[in-house]
């Protein structure tokens, strides 16, 4: 029965995580160990509800992120942009991590799209 009231009301999704290959190749070099364990953690989280950790981006000037989503890291430092795909097939698609300075990591995200 407690089984039962713990999730009357919420379904249990599990989304699968898909990386553009740059954050592998150039954005986790740049991150320091605590920042990136931080950033892991995150993807852990998006497997069940990426919605909940995440908020809409725009159109930020020249650089249309609609459709795209932004993860506050690091005291609000850096940005993780994802892109929740298909809700059928559950996907979400982590397309670049970095600072926000300067909008850095919106323009490298813009970029790969």
């Amino acid at each position: 029965m407690i089984y039962k009231s713990i999730w009357k009301n919420e379904e249990l999704v599990m989304y699968n995580i898909e990386f553009h290959p740059k954050v592998f190749e150039d954005d986790f070099e740049e991150l320091s160990n605590e920042v990136l364990e931080e950033v892991l953690l995150y993807f852990q989280k998006y497997k069940q509800n990426p919605f909940k950790y995440s908020s809409k981006l725009y159109n930020l000037g020249k650089l249309n992120l609609e459709g795209y989503r932004k993860t506050y890291v690091a005291n609000a430092t850096y940005r993780i942009v994802i892109k929740i795909e298909n809700n059928i097939a559950k996907v979400v698609e982590v397309v670049a991590v970095g600072k926000r300075q300067n909008k850095e990591v919106y323009e490298e995200a813009f970029k790969r799209i």
